[in-house]
């Protein structure tokens, strides 16, 4: 369930892209979110003079209102499967964590003592602190030159001790 309602948010997202890149496609300035809202469908269908690429826009509109209620219905279906867990109320107590989030948490985690050390498990679940390093370069005074203490986080395997 948790994978479903996370595939049905970026399909609505496609969706979107879609319409708009019909729009520009065809030279019709279309910033904004007005080109989402049903109640101005009319005038934006009016602009495209093409029967084909009219038809096809329609159906563009027609997307996210069919994945509009799967995707509540998915919510609803993920909701009522995370009530079943004891998790959910602990979850909800970190700040932050809304019902959808504390869901997809025990929907993805599954089983946490999998999980060598406890960043690993922040890592996997998305709690991790993210660091990048380009090179180990940086710039002194207008010159690039090499740092002396790049910043790199330790990794510990889960056989070595804690």
């Amino acid at each position: 369930m948790a994978r479903s309602y996370l595939a049905l948010t970026p399909d609505a997202t496609r969706v979107m892209n879609r319409r708009k890149a019909l729009y520009r496609s065809w030279a019709i300035a279309c910033a904004g979110q007005r080109v989402y809202a049903p109640r101005y469908r009319s005038q934006w269908l009016a602009q495209i003079t093409e029967a084909g690429v009219r038809r096809r826009a329609e159906i563009y509109y027609q997307q996210p209102d069919a994945l509009r209620s799967l995707r509540q219905q998915a919510r609803g279906d993920l909701l009522a499967e995370s009530g079943k867990h004891g998790a959910t109320k602990l979850l909800r107590q970190i700040p932050s964590i809304g019902p959808i989030r504390a869901a997809l948490l025990i929907a993805l985690l599954q089983t946490p003592h999998r999980f060598c050390t406890k960043r690993q498990l922040w890592a996997y679940s998305g709690l991790a602190l993210k660091t990048s390093a380009s090179g180990g370069y940086r710039f002194v005074e207008g010159q690039l030159g090499r740092s002396r203490n790049p910043l790199v986080l330790p990794f510990r395997d889960c056989d070595e001790s804690a």
